[in-house]
């Protein structure tokens, strides 16, 4: 069976909770909605912008929850 609406459904409750996902577990947020829920969330991207400014350790999933 295709797990898809099953995850979604438990995210739904946990981000009613606050709750935040496992970075290495399947979930579907975005960093747009991920920055709310690290206070320091913009900390790290400055950090990632100064130690990888070309990206070359990006991937689809980093982009998606980190942002270009």
């Amino acid at each position: 069976e295709d797990p898809t609406e099953y995850f979604a459904a438990v995210e739904a409750i946990m981000r009613g909770f606050g709750g935040r996902p496992h970075w290495g577990k399947v979930h579907n947020r975005a960093a747009s909605d991920l920055r709310p829920a690290y206070p320091r969330f913009d900390d790290f991207l400055a950090i990632r912008d100064k130690l990888d400014p070309d990206r070359l350790f990006a991937n689809d999933y980093l982009r998606k929850v980190l942002g270009e």
